[in-house]
Order: structure tokens, then C-alpha cells, then sequence
């Protein structure tokens, strides 16, 4: 393998946002594999040769412990890990707009899906990150988890999961540091991009949407171009720090 060459793990990789991440790894010679995720089985037809398509649920615990497993009995090392995947609203699942709207099976499923069921994906492949030189991990969160930055209300359940996301990614980012070998990570806020996610949302919007190439073009830069001063951080897909 070329020293220069990189390989990572990109979960979430059929979401708007996801898909567009992975048509920029696939055109980077930088990089060499990807391992690819989305729920449902997918196959590579139409993708680049390096990406490998797996099947990764983030509400179950023993899919997550048999993906992990996989990739640290077959890849030597990771680069980088991208996490894209995230639910907002989904059938009955929508955002709460008073207290009384709150249901807590809804809640626990926003939280494994966009908390604990990462996190569980990193603390796996924590093995496959110490072997690389410098490993960067960018988790999308989202800046309504700020909680300084809570000005609206609204939005319990999505809020409080990306809160608790944000307190894991900071407190890993912390234990990363003792590794030694000047990991990266951080949690990015992409900014409000026009996806499956989305959708509901932007109709009435005045602010700007971006298309989700234009913010996987932001957020590969800012991948590449991370060092010591993002680590442990929340920053917009253009690199502004973000208050927790």
C-alpha cells in the first residue's frame, strides 16, 4: 500500500449528505478502500472499485459488534471515520414542539440512532485508529445540540440526542489525545443541506440551502485539512467554531 494512501469507514453513506461524501472519496486518489454502510443491503455496481458496501444497523448492538469485529480482523488501520448517519423524523417520529409532544420510545430511538449507535461504531474501531498516523474522525451533529446556543426551544428529542452525541465525541477526543499519534476528532455541524432529512424543513426557509455536494465539498476539506487545533471541538462544515 502506498504510504500516502488512505482507507476509512463512512457510516450513513446512502443519506443525501453520505452519498455526496462518497462520490468525493471515491474521486480522491488519496484514497484507496472505503468502507461503505447503510442500513439496508446495498451493492457497489456504479461505485469506484475501493468502496466495499456494509450492511450496519445503529439499533442493534450485535450488528455494530459484528461489523467492528470484521474490519479490525481485516483491515491493518483507518485513516479516517465519517459519520453521516443521523435520524430526525421518521413515520410517527417528528420534532416535538412543547414537552407534551414528547414520546419516550421516540426518544430512545433518536438517542441510540444518533448517540449511543456511533459511539458503540468508534469504540469498536478504536483498535484500527491507534495504528494509523494521525486518524481523523468527523461526526455530523448538529448545531440545535448546542445548548448555548439554544435560543428557540423545540426539538426535545433531536436536541438532547445530539447534545449527548457532542459530550461523547468531546470526552473521546479527550482519551484519543493519549494515543499519542495526533488523532482528530471533532463533531460538525454540515449546515442545513437539502436532503431526505431535511425535506420537511426548508420549504418555508429564507436562509440559503445547500445542495449536498456543494456541503460534502466542505466537509472533505475540512477533513483533510484538520490538525491538533480541531480536536475536541464543534465546528460549521467551514471550519467556524461552534459553542458547545
Amino acid at each position: 500500500m502506498d504510504k500516502e494512501s488512505r482507507s476509512g469507514v463512512l457510516l450513513g453513506a446512502h443519506g443525501g449528505i453520505g452519498r455526496a461524501l462518497l462520490t468525493q472519496f471515491s474521486t480522491d486518489a488519496s484514497i484507496e478502500h472505503i468502507e461503505a454502510t447503510h442500513r439496508i443491503p446495498l451493492y457497489s455496481e456504479g461505485e469506484a472499485k475501493k468502496v466495499s458496501w456494509r450492511t450496519l444497523d445503529l439499533e442493534c448492538a450485535d450488528n455494530i459488534q459484528r461489523n467492528t469485529e470484521r474490519w479490525c480482523a481485516s483491515l491493518p488501520s483507518l485513516d479516517f471515520v465519517v459519520c453521516a448517519a443521523g435520524v430526525l423524523h421518521d413515520g410517527e417520529l417528528k420534532p416535538e414542539k412543547r414537552m407534551q409532544q414528547l414520546r419516550e420510545h421516540n426518544m430512545h430511538r433518536l438517542f441510540q440512532i444518533n448517540a449511543a449507535g456511533p459511539l458503540a461504531v468508534l469504540a469498536g474501531l478504536e483498535p484500527l485508529l491507534k495504528k494509523s498516523h494521525q486518524p481523523k474522525v468527523m461526526v455530523l451533529s448538529a448545531q440545535v445540540g448546542s445548548i448555548a446556543d439554544n435560543h428557540l426551544g423545540g426539538w426535545y428529542s433531536y436536541r438532547m440526542s445530539k447534545a449527548a452525541l457532542n459530550m461523547g465525541l468531546k470526552t473521546f477526543a479527550i482519551e484519543a489525545a493519549r494515543w499519542r499519534n495526533d488523532a482528530v476528532v471533532m463533531a460538525v455541524h454540515p449546515g442545513t443541506t437539502l436532503s431526505q432529512l431535511s425535506a420537511p424543513f426548508v420549504r418555508q426557509r429564507k436562509a440559503p440551502v445547500r445542495q449536498a455536494a456543494e456541503t460534502a465539498a466542505h466537509l472533505d476539506q475540512l477533513l483533510k485539512h484538520a490538525d491538533s487545533a480541531h480536536h475536541g471541538g464543534f465546528f460549521t462544515a467551514q471550519g467556524e467554531r461552534l459553542p458547545w
